[in-house]
């Protein structure tokens, strides 16, 4: 089988057990005609991305336009530019323009809540892409994140044989991807008392930030075993940060995520590792489960549901024999 085929293999199966969830989660409206699915051809959708100056979500705005463009639908992207204002008023504008279902990553859970509960209210159904909101809403598709940090943990606790140091480089505070990975991470940490923590702090899930911020830490830490990026874009910029130190040698670096430079750099030997599911995975769901409920008939503030998609590690052993992302 080869890499093409793997990934199609993956896709089918993970938008089946999306399916498979999304029928238990979001029965039929009783006013949908039996056997009559509406169509979607037409429909106006909304996506409202955390940022697009991020290649793996830059993607995922042109997969849900490319996914949509499938279903007849017309979908408008927008770059978030990680701002709560900003996404909030790209929402509403959603709103405003009786789009008939809203995508959003949230760059806050707690600061795009009142956007999404009055969508929601408004009867547009809104489904949170990756990172979730704080209010009950249509649906979450995204990384089973909780599972992401945990399965680093893991790596990093083999890798270097339950002992070492730890610095971690934390995402956005506040969104739901930094606070879950996290409290997965910690959780299994407390398995492993030989493995401590000797810094954390946050690069944004930003590469260059990453770089900026490791080369700081590594100036005052003489001793460090491991690197946890919560995203692949800071790891990677950790990482390039240590070689140019001449401190590479000796340092496992994570990532969470799965995107093509992490998956190039693991075979390349400049990082060591990452927790990822197929990149189109996310996107890909995000816009057939919209459309299933579209076409179900589906108006937003009626039903509640989640899709968590599950990671699995990927290091020099097995680099070779997964599925590799196309961004």
């Amino acid at each position: 089988m080869n890499g093409a085929e793997r990934r199609m293999l993956m896709k089918v199966a993970l938008l089946t057990g999306a399916a498979a969830g999304a029928q238990m989660l979001w029965p039929r409206r009783a006013s949908a005609a039996p056997g009559k699915p509406i169509d979607t051809k037409g429909m106006k959708v909304g996506v409202v991305l955390e940022t697009l100056s991020h290649p793996l979500i830059k993607y995922w705005g042109d997969e849900c336009a490319r996914q949509g463009a499938g279903f007849g639908m017309l979908v408008s992207v927008q770059d978030g530019e990680r701002n709560v204002q900003k996404q909030t008023s790209q929402v509403e504008a959603f709103i405003s323009q009786r789009v008939n279902f809203i995508v959003l990553q949230a760059t806050d859970a707690a600061g795009l809540s009142p956007a999404v509960k009055n969508a929601e209210q408004n009867g547009i159904p809104v489904i949170t892409l990756n990172q979730d909101v704080a209010v009950r809403h249509t649906g979450f598709v995204g990384m089973g994140h909780y599972a992401m940090g945990v399965q680093v943990a893991q790596g990093i606790a083999e890798q270097l044989d339950g002992k070492g140091k730890i610095v971690v480089l934390e995402g956005v505070q506040g969104t739901g991807a930094n606070i879950q990975r996290m409290a997965g991470f910690n959780d299994e940490l407390k398995k492993h008392p030989g493995l401590v923590v000797i810094a954390n702090q946050s690069a944004a899930f930003d590469r260059k930030k990453g770089h900026d911020v490791f080369q700081t830490i590594l100036q005052g830490q003489p001793e460090i075993n491991a690197v946890f990026g919560v995203n692949d874009e800071m790891a990677l910029g950790a990482a390039q940060a240590a070689v140019e130190a001449n401190r590479r040698k000796g340092i496992r670096f994570w990532g969470a995520d799965g995107e093509l430079d992490m998956f190039k750099g693991i075979q390349s030997g400049l990082v060591d590792g990452v927790s990822a599911i197929a990149a189109n995975a996310v996107p890909d769901t995000v816009m057939n489960l919209g459309s299933w409920l579209m076409t179900a008939g589906v108006e937003g503030g009626k039903f509640s549901g989640r899709v968590e998609l599950p990671p699995y590690n990927v290091t020099s052993t097995n680099i070779n024999s997964v599925p590799w992302p196309a961004a």
